[in-house]
């Protein structure tokens, strides 16, 4: 029986749940820091199994973990991680292409919905998608989607809540008004 390993972990923000295939990281679970409180924990966890991998057990275990843990420990200190996460994606293939864009984003950078959909070569209006794709992204932090900003140089969209979304960006020394 083949089995995902899922584990949780503080951060400057409240607890992050990550969930680690055979192949690597599925999703990380961040709080939501703009909204009351939800559980986003281990039935989230469950839910993304049952729809993705039916049928596979779940342990947790924070030894599947330590390239993670290890990896927030520099980027939460303001350092960028010196070495990549392996990760193992689900979605449909627009989605992952745009993922794969957000992982090419520079640390210490930004780029806007629209210059993802250019890249894809896809109209301006398809900015609307990407954004949705985005939103979409398993794996805040890592997959850096909240390195992505509007138009207008203005902050938008972060599962995390805007505040951590700046807060993240501060972080890597990119400074938005």
């Amino acid at each position: 029986m083949e089995r995902v390993h899922v584990a949780s972990f503080e951060s400057p923000y409240g607890r992050l749940w990550g969930l680690r295939t055979p192949k690597g990281l599925a999703t990380l679970l961040l709080p939501r820091t703009n909204r009351a409180r939800l559980d986003l924990g281990p039935s989230h966890l469950v839910a993304w199994r049952d729809r993705h991998l039916p049928g596979w057990q779940i342990y947790e275990s924070k030894n599947q973990f330590r390239d993670l843990q290890r990896w927030l420990r520099e980027y939460f200190a303001g350092e960028e991680p010196r070495e990549a996460i392996p990760l193992d994606l689900y979605g449909t293939p627009f989605q992952l292409s745009v993922w794969k864009i957000l992982q090419d984003i520079p640390y210490g950078t930004y780029t806007t919905y629209g210059s993802i959909s250019r890249k894809l070569r896809r109209s301006a209006s398809a900015a609307r998608a990407v954004g949705t794709a985005v939103g979409s992204n398993p794996v805040g932090i890592v997959v850096p989607c909240h390195r992505v900003i509007g138009h207008d140089e203005k902050l938008v969209g972060f599962g995390g809540g805007l505040r951590m979304k700046q807060d993240l960006l501060r972080r890597e020394g990119v400074l938005l008004l």
